[in-house]
C-alpha cells in the first residue's frame, strides 16, 4: 500500500455507515499480496483511481500532501479534494477499544449474515465462536454457536459445499473453550488469542482426537458423536 500511495499520490477515505459492518471485518485484515479485497465489492474509481465503495456514508478524496514514519507504521496525511454529505449514521471506531469494536462489528455481520461469506473462512469461525464463549461460557453458548451456524448456512446455502456438522462444531466449542481457559487472561484481543493458541488453525487438529471413519459418517454429522482417538479438551 505505502508503495502504491507513493505511485500514485491519492488516496480516498470511504466512511462506512452503521449497517456496514461487513465491509469493517473484511477491510480489517491486511490483504495479501496477491488478494484484491475490493474484488467482490461494489465500488467506482475515484481521483486517479482511488477505490470508493458504493452506498457508503460519505467519502474524502484526497491529494497526498506528506508522510511520516512512526515506529514500523507510514502515516499518510491527505489534501482533502472532494468530499460528499454524510448520507447515513457512520460505522464508528474508538482508538483504545479498536479490536473489540472490530468483534462487535464482525459478530453483527455474522449474526444478521451480512459477512460476506469469502470471509467466512475457519479463523471466522474460531472468532464468533471465541466472542460466544467469553460472554456465555461453554454451555450456554453452544446454541447460539449452532444455531448462528446453520442461520448463516441456510442464508448462504447456494454457495455452501459441506453443511453444517454437528460432532465438528461441538469440538471446536470444546477446544476454543480450552484454549480461552489456557490463556487465562480476559483481556487478550482475537487476534492475541489466535496466536497463543496456534493448534486450533491447525487443519490435522480434528484427526488427532477423530478417525476419518468415525468422523465422515451421517451419524457423526447429525448428531455428537465422542472422539474415538483422543479424549475431548476440556
Amino acid at each position: 500500500m505505502h508503495e502504491l500511495l507513493l505511485e500514485t499520490q491519492h488516496f480516498s477515505v470511504n466512511i462506512l455507515s452503521k449497517n456496514q459492518a461487513h465491509y469493517a471485518s473484511r477491510f480489517s485484515r491486511p490483504a495479501e499480496q496477491s488478494n484484491n479485497q475490493f474484488q467482490s465489492i461494489p465500488h467506482e474509481l475515484g481521483i486517479q483511481g482511488a477505490p470508493i465503495l458504493q452506498d457508503i456514508a460519505g467519502v474524502l478524496e484526497c491529494k497526498a500532501h506528506s508522510v511520516h514514519t512512526v515506529g514500523d507504521h507510514n502515516v499518510w496525511y491527505g489534501e482533502v479534494l472532494k468530499t460528499t454529505e454524510l448520507r447515513a449514521e457512520p460505522l464508528l471506531y474508538f482508538a483504545r477499544s479498536y479490536r473489540s469494536v472490530g468483534d462487535e462489528v464482525f459478530m453483527k455481520a455474522f449474526e444478521d449474515t451480512t459477512l460476506l461469506f469469502e470471509d467466512w473462512t475457519h479463523a471466522a469461525h474460531l472468532r464468533m465462536a471465541w466472542n460466544y464463549i467469553r460472554e456465555h461460557g461453554r454451555e450456554e453458548a453452544t446454541p447460539y454457536i449452532k444455531m448462528g451456524i446453520q442461520k448463516y448456512n441456510e442464508q448462504n446455502k447456494d454457495k455452501i459445499e459441506r453443511g453444517y456438522h454437528e460432532t465438528v462444531t461441538i469440538f471446536y466449542i470444546y477446544a476454543v473453550a480450552d484454549a480461552i481457559k489456557q490463556c487465562d487472561h480476559p483481556d487478550l484481543t482475537f487476534e492475541e488469542f489466535i496466536t497463543k493458541s496456534r493448534h486450533l488453525t491447525d487443519k490435522d487438529l480434528l484427526y488427532k482426537y477423530y478417525s476419518p471413519d468415525l468422523i465422515n459418517t451421517d451419524k457423526a454429522k447429525i448428531q455428537f458423536e465422542p472422539p474415538d482417538r483422543l479424549a475431548l479438551p476440556q
